[in-house]
C-alpha cells in the first residue's frame, strides 16, 4: 500500500494529477479486458512449453552499447534470447536469436508492422497480450504458431504461473520469468550495461511523461543509432526509471536467484553489479582455432552478401586518427578500444568484429 501511494505522490510531482489519471483509466481498461479472456487456450498453449529446456543454458542478450565489444558470433551453437530492435544487429551475425521479446507498448506498436519478418525466425517469441496500459495485441500475436502473449499483472513478483506474468522496469524482467518456465537453470547477461543517458534530441509526445519519439538516427544507449532512431517511440530513461529497473532486478536477485536457477553477469562494461559476475571468455571456453573459423566463415558470407569479392590482404588497415568519414571502401580498424567510429560507419558499412584486437567494416552494396 505504502508503495502505491509513494508511486502516486511521485506521478503527480513529475508529470501531474492529469497523469495520474490517465494511467489509472489504462489500468481499468487492461483491467476489464482481462476479466473476458478465456485463459484456457492460452494456457493450453504454454503449457507444451514447461521445461521444454531443462537444465540448459541461455544467453540472454541486451541491447547496451558494449555489444560492440562482444565477439557475438561465437554464441551461433548457444540458446540466446533478444530483445525490442535487435534484429538490425543480425545484419553483423551468423545466428539469429531463439527467442524473442517485447514488452513495451510502445515498442511493440512499432514492431507489428515487422512481425512477418521477425516471429518466423525465432523458436519462440513472446509478447503482452493485454499490456498494463490498456492495449490488446492478442490478435496480431495469434496469427503466429510459435508467438506466445502474456498477461501483465499488477505489483512486484516473478510468475511460474505463465501466461501471467510480473512486468519490472525492463523487458528482461519478464525475459527472466519466461527462460525459468522453459526450464533453463543458467542464464548469462550480455549487454545489459545500464548505462543510460537522456536522449537529448528526441520530442515528448506529451508536455510531461516519458513517452518520446526520436527525431534522428542519433540513440545513445544502444548498439546503434538506429536503433530507437528516426521516428521511434520508447520512454526516455530518465534516472528514476532506471533506479526504478535496478531496484525490480535486485528485488529478483534476493529473493528468486537460486542454484537451481542462476543469474551470472559476463557482459563488458556491465556497471549492474545485483548479480554474480564472471569471465565471458571462461564460460564460452573456445580455442583459438575454432573462433577463427567461425569469424572468417561470417566475414565471408557478409562480404558475399554485399557483392565484395573478399580477399583478405585487399583490405587496407587503417588507424583511427586517420579514419575519415568518406571512406568508400571495406577497411580493417587496428584496434577496437575506441568504437565511437560504428555510430558514424554504420550507414555505410556493415562492421564485423571483434577479432583479434581487430574491426572489419564491409561496404555495403548500393541499392
Amino acid at each position: 500500500m505504502m508503495n502505491t501511494v509513494s508511486k502516486i505522490v511521485n506521478t503527480i510531482n513529475r508529470e501531474g494529477f492529469n497523469a495520474v489519471i490517465r494511467k489509472t483509466n489504462n489500468r481499468y481498461s487492461s483491467w476489464k479486458q482481462i476479466r473476458k479472456i478465456d485463459f484456457q487456450k492460452a494456457e493450453n498453449h504454454w503449457k507444451s512449453l514447461k521445461n521444454r529446456y531443462q537444465g540448459e543454458r541461455v544467453f540472454l542478450i541486451g541491447n547496451g552499447p558494449s555489444l560492440n565489444k562482444t565477439p557475438l558470433y561465437l554464441l551461433k551453437n548457444e540458446y540466446k534470447m533478444c530483445f525490442n530492435r535487435f534484429h538490425i544487429m543480425t545484419e553483423r551475425l551468423n545466428w539469429e536469436p531463439d527467442f524473442f521479446m517485447t514488452s513495451d507498448n510502445l515498442v511493440l506498436s512499432d514492431l507489428i508492422k515487422e512481425f512477418d519478418q521477425l516471429i518466423p525466425k525465432t523458436k519462440l517469441s513472446f509478447f503482452p497480450g493485454i499490456h498494463f496500459r490498456g492495449d490488446n495485441y492478442i490478435k496480431e500475436v495469434e496469427k503466429y504458431d510459435n508467438a506466445y502473449w502474456t498477461v501483465q499483472l499488477h505489483g512486484r513478483g516473478f510468475s511460474e504461473d505463465l501466461p501471467k506474468i510480473f512486468p519490472g522496469g525492463s523487458v528482461i524482467y519478464e525475459g527472466f520469468q519466461v527462460l525459468k518456465y522453459l526450464g533453463f537453470n543458467k542464464v548469462y547477461l550480455i549487454g545489459v550495461d545500464m548505462n543510460y543517458q537522456v536522449h537529448k534530441t528526441a520530442k515528448r509526445l506529451e508536455k510531461k511523461g516519458i513517452d518520446i519519439i526520436s527525431q534522428n538516427d542519433d540513440d545513445p544507449n544502444h548498439f546503434d543509432p538506429r536503433y530507437f532512431g528516426k521516428d521511434r517511440k520508447y520512454h526516455q530513461p530518465e534516472k528514476y526509471v532506471i533506479n526504478n529497473t535496478i531496484k525490480d532486478l535486485k528485488y529478483l536477485a534476493g529473493h528468486f536467484v537460486s542454484d537451481a536457477f542462476q543469474i551470472i553477469n559476463i557482459g563488458f562494461d556491465s556497471k549492474l553489479s545485483v548479480f554474480e559476475r564472471d569471465d565471458f571468455w571462461r564460460i564460452l571456453n573456445m580455442s583459438a582455432d575454432k573462433q577463427k573459423n567461425i569469424f572468417y566463415n561470417l566475414l565471408l558470407d557478409v562480404a558475399k552478401s554485399q557483392n565484395e569479392s573478399l580477399s583478405f590482404g585487399k583490405f587496407p588497415v587503417i588507424e583511427r586518427e586517420n579514419l575519415k568519414q568518406d571512406i568508400n571502401y571495406s577497411f580493417i580498424l587496428d584496434n577496437t578500444e575506441d568504437l565511437s567510429i560504428i555510430k558514424s560507419f554504420i550507414f555505410t558499412h556493415i562492421p564485423i568484429g571483434p577479432y583479434n584486437n581487430k574491426y572489419f567494416f564491409i561496404k555495403r552494396k548500393k541499392l
